[in-house]
C-alpha cells in the first residue's frame, strides 16, 4: 500500500502543476475572472479529494503517523487555500496582499507533498530485505 500511496502523491503533484498551468491560463483569460478560472477552481476542488483520500492511503500503509500527518497537512493546506481565496476581496489593497499569500500557500503545499513521498520513499527503503549475500559478507 505504501507504493499505492507514493503513486497517488505522484498524481498529487501532476495535479498541483496542472494548477499553476491553470492559474496562468485564468489570469489572462477573457471574460469575467469566474469563467476565466473557472477550471483552476475545479482542478482545485479535485485536488482536495485526492488530498483526503491521500490521508487514508497513507493511514492503509501502515507507515505511522508521520506519514499520515504529513497527508493531512496536506489537506489543512488545500483548505487554507480556499480560505485565502474566500476572504481576500478583489480590488482592495488588503485583498490583494492577502491573495498573495494564496501563492506562497501553494508552494507550501507542493513542498509537503514532496517531503511526504520522500518520506514514503525512505520508508519502502528501509522495508526490503537484507540480501543473504550482503549479509554473509558482514
Amino acid at each position: 500500500m505504501l507504493k499505492f500511496y507514493r503513486v497517488w502523491i505522484g498524481l498529487l503533484h501532476v495535479l498541483i502543476g496542472l494548477q499553476f498551468f491553470l492559474a496562468g491560463y485564468g489570469a489572462i483569460g477573457s471574460g469575467s475572472p469566474d469563467e476565466s478560472f473557472e477550471l483552476h477552481i475545479m482542478n482545485g476542488r479535485l485536488i482536495a479529494v485526492v488530498a483526503l483520500l491521500g490521508i487514508l492511503f497513507a493511514a492503509l500503509s501502515r507507515a505511522g503517523g508521520k506519514l499520515v500527518g504529513m497527508a493531512a497537512g496536506v489537506l489543512g493546506l488545500v483548505v487554507l487555500q480556499s480560505l485565502i481565496a474566500l476572504v481576500s476581496v478583489a480590488g482592495t489593497t488588503p485583498g490583494q496582499i492577502i491573495f498573495g499569500f494564496h501563492a506562497i500557500n501553494a508552494l507550501m503545499i507542493m513542498g509537503l507533498a514532496e517531503t511526504s513521498g520522500r518520506l514514503a520513499k525512505q520508508l519502502l527503503a528501509d522495508r526490503k530485505p537484507v540480501e543473504p549475500a550482503a549479509t554473509a559478507a558482514a
